[in-house]
């Protein structure tokens, strides 16, 4: 199995850099100057390209500032999307990379998966100017989070099927030194005190030079037990534990450490020209699993006529913070990231370009014991009750390449308006998954019909599977976007993405018996690909606007490894599964309608093309091959809203809701094998059958005190409520089929802050009433299903300081 073991982070320091995005806030401006002081910061972003209030970009796009971030206790994308009403993904532990959907765009089962290839995201996720593989990436000394709602695929491209999340970081300061610290200390209900603490360094070298420096380190005690055995099994009988042979009980191994780092070097060559090298750095270390593990149904229900259980609420094997697992899990990512960026202000136009080379692995463990009966169980003496061993699996995923983007952005005064630029990607990426039996070969090798022989099988003593896919992807892409002020109130914008692509895909599986092995390669290709987007926007008064968006997002296709199969040949749209894309529509006005009241609001339907959906193999009518397949077309619809009022100089409330519904929209049949073949394993999605994945409501809402002190000080608090309404569990390929559904729940958190000049201590407080609502699962079959709730009550307590 994988060492056990932690990684620290090693901070390199190298040169060159430039700039990008600035961020302002301005007060509203209105007849009372205290209200316009205190009135709803508007916050500038560059979702679209170039700097702009946010409240007047038409489209939904919303802004967390550094501040707000902290105050919200939000410090990586997982805390983000859950504040978010119009994004949602599983609540699970740190070492899951969840799916993520958007708008109700979501095929993926809301569960707890070990497998990267079975993620199904639907956001893309970008740091500056270069999109992030995965979510895992904690957020720290940043100006601002943007999320843009809706596709993005002129912009943005790849991968922003349904809208686009960018962290914007600090960058260097020339005229000043400056100093951070910040420090939380916090415990959940049943674990230990927690600390998450970062610094940072702006230091001035000159006129013309700053050097940048953020460093931080979160240690996150856990308050999950782990138990070996199942309740089953008598005491000192049982498996061995992992990775000590003789602990059986893990107190609290639901933990995490993280160390992250990133270097800025600004040098600012003239007025017009800057340049900025940065590298960022990332350590991981998750370990375990929250939940709890319940009973099997079929012990659940032993003396029980008409017993009603479902594997979701059968009682819990030992309370309800013990999973079941005889071998560590855990996670082991590691992101390093060289970025150099250009901004040129050549009169006419600002030159922005970034180039960045990266790599971002994911090595980690975990049990497959459930899975390893299902799969080896039929063998005499690999069954989990013969006592002589039992499966877990490894992974290591693997992302690295290099991309490139240029753009020119107008800056003539006029009614044109203009965005040109070009993008390169170089990437490589590898999905590795292997099953381990430690006794595989001596117990297999005794049964005399099974006919093993690991000479002939391959593969590493113990292995009983093994998977590699592989992908080598280019693409080259040109954009733009033009935009026409047919009045001093009306505008409109057209923009166009235009693309080429080669994707050179394998597929490697190998088992101990060979039923399943494949060895495939397989190249895909794309050329004069398009992209569209209109926009037209009507300020109906300075502060109020409405639009009407059309835009498009896509995803890039893939292959599988599926194989013949007793002389039946796969059918080749089973084989290869091309790109899905996204057509939205989206009308909204927002704007402030009052002083101090400001309101967001839009409808939208998105038409989901070719989507992609998990799809599987079965080889002589047993081993199971995991695969993707465009499915039917399907239909997302839904409205949002989000409102900020100040009821006083000092008390704004504010409040979010989104709903949202998707379903099949066509009848579809897919076959792994070619139509002329008997029993060509084929699957239906029926029209009107529900996505699943999202809620069909959800409610923020927040009171929020700020007041002056006499003495200096300033004094703040809030209290926060959330409601997520029920989630089904998975698509529902029949109309008519059941599904399981999440219970809806709500939940308040609290704040409580004071501070004075460059410092401040606040109080906080998340799920106040300990709800313990169940939000996601992981399937463990014969040893029950692991039930995952929200994060029991926390309470923290932070502390910051600045100098400059």
């Amino acid at each position: 199995m994988l060492p056990f073991k932690k990684r620290e982070l090693s901070v390199w320091i190298s040169a060159m850099l430039v700039s990008g995005a600035v961020i302002a806030t301005e007060a509203e401006q209105g007849e009372d100057e205290q209200k316009k002081a205190q009135s709803i910061e508007r916050i500038t972003v560059t979702g679209t390209g170039r700097p702009k209030m946010a409240s007047e970009i038409p489209m939904n796009i919303t802004a967390m500032t550094e501040a707000e971030l902290r105050e919200n206790n939000i410090g990586n994308l997982k805390d983000l999307i859950a504040d978010s009403v119009e994004i949602h993904a599983p609540d699970n532990s740190a070492r899951f990379a969840d799916s993520v959907s958007v708008r109700g765009l979501n095929v993926a089962g809301v569960n707890a998966n070990n497998l990267q290839q079975f993620i199904r995201t639907t956001m893309a996720y970008y740091l500056d100017a270069t999109p992030l593989p995965n979510i895992n990436y904690r957020i720290k000394d940043v100006a601002r989070v943007e999320q843009l709602i809706g596709p993005q695929g002129t912009l943005y491209g790849a991968g922003s099927l349904g809208g686009t999340i960018r962290y914007i970081t600090n960058e260097p300061v020339l005229e000043e030194f400056q100093f951070d610290f910040n420090t939380n200390f916090y415990q959940t209900k049943g674990g230990g005190i927690s600390n998450d603490t970062d610094v940072v360094f702006n230091i001035p070298m000159g006129e013309r030079f700053a050097a940048r420096l953020s460093l931080a380190r979160l240690d996150e005690k856990g308050f999950t037990d782990r138990q070996v055995n199942p309740s089953w099994i008598a005491p000192g009988e049982g498996f061995p534990g992992n990775p000590n042979p003789d602990q059986t009980l893990y107190k609290r191994d639901d933990w995490q450490e993280v160390t992250g780092g990133r270097l800025t070097l600004l040098w600012q060559v003239s007025d017009d020209l800057r340049l900025k090298y940065s590298r960022t750095q990332q350590d991981q270390l998750a370990n375990g699993t929250r939940g709890a593990s319940r009973l099997p149904v079929n012990r659940a229900c032993e003396g029980i006529e008409d017993c009603t259980f479902t594997s979701f609420d059968t009682p819990f094997q030992y309370n309800d913070r013990t999973v079941v697992s005889r071998f560590a899990e855990f996670a082991d990512r590691d992101l390093k990231m060289d970025s150099i960026d250009l901004d040129w202000d050549l009169g006419f136009a600002t030159l922005s370009s970034s180039t960045a080379n990266y790599r971002d692995s994911s090595v980690g463990q975990a049990d497959y014991a459930g899975a390893g009966n299902s799969f080896y169980g039929w063998v005499p003496g690999l069954a989990l009750a013969d006592g002589n061993d039992s499966a877990y699996m490894t992974f290591d995923n693997s992302y690295r390449g290099i991309s490139h983007e240029s753009r020119l952005t107008s800056n003539i005064e006029g009614p044109w308006s203009w965005i040109v630029g070009v993008y390169h990607t170089n990437q490589r990426r590898n999905y590795k998954f292997s099953e381990w039996f430690e006794r595989l070969d001596e117990i297999a090798s005794q049964v005399s019909w099974l006919g093993f022989d690991r000479a002939t099988a391959g593969g590493n003593v113990g292995e009983g599977y093994r998977e590699d896919l592989g992908s080598k992807y280019k693409e080259t892409a040109f954009f733009g976007e033009v935009g026409y002020d047919i009045t001093e109130k009306w505008n409109v914008t057209v923009g166009a993405r235009v693309f080429n692509y080669t994707d050179i895909g394998s597929g490697f599986i190998r088992d101990y018996l060979g039923p399943t092995d494949s060895d495939r390669d397989f190249k895909g290709s794309g050329s004069g690909e398009s992209f569209f987007k209109f926009n037209t926007a009507y300020f109906f008064s300075d502060e109020i606007l409405g639009y009407f968006t059309y835009s498009q997002g896509y995803r890039r296709g893939g292959t599988n490894s599926f194989r013949e199969d007793n002389g039946r040949p796969v059918a080749e749209d089973a084989q290869f599964y091309e790109p899905d894309s996204t057509d939205n529509f989206e009308l909204g006005v927002k704007g402030f309608i009052a002083d101090g009241f400001f309101v967001q609001a839009n409808v939208y339907q998105i038409q989901w093309n070719n989507v992609q959906t998990y799809f599987s193999q079965t080889i002589e009518d047993f081993f199971p091959v995991n695969g993707t397949t465009n499915g039917p077309d399907a239909k997302t619809r839904g409205a949002e809203l989000s409102m900020r009022y100040y009821l006083t100089d000092n008390l704004m409330l504010t409040y979010s809701t989104a709903t949202t519904k998707g379903t099949w929209d066509e009848t579809v049949t897919k076959c792994v094998y070619e139509e002329s073949v008997a029993n060509n394993e084929c699957r239906t999605w029926m029209k009107g059958g529900s996505l699943g994945g999202n809620p069909k409501w959800r409610h923020n809402f927040g009171l929020r005190y700020t007041a002056d002190l006499d003495n200096g000080m300033s004094l703040w608090g809030s209290v926060n409520g959330r409601y997520v309404g029920k989630v089904q569990n998975d698509r529902q390929d029949n109309p008519d089929a059941a599904t399981f559904e999440y219970p809806s729940f709500t939940t308040f958190s609290a704040n409580l802050g004071l501070g004075k000049d460059n410092w401040d201590v606040r109080l906080w407080a998340t799920n106040l009433t300990n709800s313990d609502a169940i939000v996601s699962n992981q399937n463990s079959g014969i040893l029950g299903r692991r039930t995952i709730a929200l994060t029991p009550r926390t309470i923290g307590l932070s502390f910051s300081y600045s100098y400059f």
